[in-house]
């Protein structure tokens, strides 16, 4: 709510001219109306305005003491109304700022909880994330680990085929050497078997 500037002595004089131009009663709610301020301190400007208007216009005859008393009588009791009105108005306008301030308590307790509810979903998306990032780097860490595993796999696979392969060269020149030796032997063994055969004598 905007609070209104102090009320000034200027500004009270030129409503108070206002609501005379106008034809209205000057009284200190219709001040208020336009300026703004509280009814004591509008009050004293009006009666502060009221004695400088009565001082440019002076009254032709001057008024018996006993009517100025009874004037001066009649101002105190309307003052002291109004000053029981001012009251009024000023306990009613403390009960509805207290009760302004219960229901706005209320709405900063509300508040309150659904910040701190809202901290906790937080609290704990944070953990879960911190929980999900932990497995990440973990399910990271396994599959560098598998990959230069395979890849030393790979690795002795390559070299048992080497190793294959030239055992199979091995073989087959040894298989080689095998078959010259065989023909060799079954040739010496021929060599041999018809040297011990006797040849027939002439008939």
């Amino acid at each position: 709510m905007e609070r209104k500037s102090k009320v000034t002595q200027s500004a009270a004089n030129a409503a108070c001219e206002q609501l005379q131009a106008d034809s209205k009663n000057v009284t200190v709610n219709a001040v208020i109306g336009i300026t703004g301020g509280s009814f004591s301190t509008v009050g004293d400007m009006v009666k502060i305005w009221r004695e400088e208007q009565a001082a440019h216009t002076a009254p032709l005859l001057q008024l018996p003491e006993s009517v100025n008393q009874a004037v001066s009588k009649a101002a105190f009791y309307i003052w002291a109304a109004a000053s029981g009105l001012a009251g009024e108005s000023v306990e009613r306008i403390q009960k509805e700022a207290g009760d302004a301030i219960t229901k706005a308590k209320a709405e900063l307790s509300e508040y309150a909880g659904e910040v701190s509810r809202l901290e906790q979903e937080l609290e704990q998306a944070n953990l879960k994330a911190i929980e999900q990032t932990k497995k990440a780097n973990e399910m990271q860490e396994t599959a560098v680990k598998t990959i230069s595993e395979n890849a030393g796999y790979v690795a002795q696979l390559q070299e048992k085929d080497s190793q294959l392969y030239s055992l199979k060269a091995d073989f087959a020149k040894l298989q080689g050497e095998l078959v010259e030796i065989a023909k060799a032997a079954t040739k010496q063994k021929t060599a041999a078997t018809t040297k011990k055969t006797p040849k027939k004598a002439a008939g």
